[in-house]
């Protein structure tokens, strides 16, 4: 058989590659979703850490620098907002002296916003004051972490009369500030 060549294609043909990328678009849209909620919750723990991290490290300057420290939510990242907006973001810095809420001088530190996650106050607080000893000055309140038009995510910051702050889980969202804003 003289003249007969033999074929040497490997490769996939158009029936196979069309398969192969129907198979790989239906993998694709099982896991957006998923990676969307995976990215949420993400945002959600971090916002809480930095609200954590942000309360102790006021609470630190006011017992280190024996001084009166204000950790406020703010829209400007310059003043106190003077509501209890704190999805906007938040600042610390040294409290006046006339008790109004605001900060003397400017912010020693600022938050930012986070793109799709709600923190609620409890009490309708619009500050928290430390004392030079560590302590809130306006008692025992909470901040609620949840992801917008979602109940079931919730995330809590407790902050202590004594100043101590503590992060956690929410125990009774049907409770939370978050069930009732979404």
């Amino acid at each position: 058989m003289t003249g007969m060549k033999q074929s040497d294609d490997k490769g996939f043909g158009v029936a196979e590659q069309i398969v192969a990328l129907a198979v790989l678009a239906v993998l694709v849209a099982m896991a957006v979703p998923a990676l969307h909620r995976m990215v949420e919750m993400h945002e959600l723990r971090a916002a809480q850490g930095d609200y954590i991290a942000a309360l102790q490290h006021a609470r630190n300057l006011a017992v280190n620098e024996q001084v009166r420290i204000i950790f406020c939510p703010s829209r400007d990242g310059l003043r106190c907002s003077g509501d209890d907006a704190w999805s906007q973001g938040w600042l610390i810095g040294k409290a006046d002296r006339d008790n109004d809420g605001q900060l003397l001088g400017s912010p020693r530190y600022l938050g930012r916003a986070y793109r799709d996650t709600l923190v609620i106050v409890s009490n309708k607080q619009k500050y928290v004051w430390f004392s030079p000893d560590g302590s809130a000055s306006n008692t025992f309140q909470s901040l609620s972490f949840c992801i917008r038009g979602d109940r079931g995510r919730l995330l809590k910051v407790t902050i202590s009369s004594r100043g101590r702050v503590k992060g956690n889980a929410e125990q009774n969202p049907t409770t939370s500030p978050c069930f009732a804003a979404s």
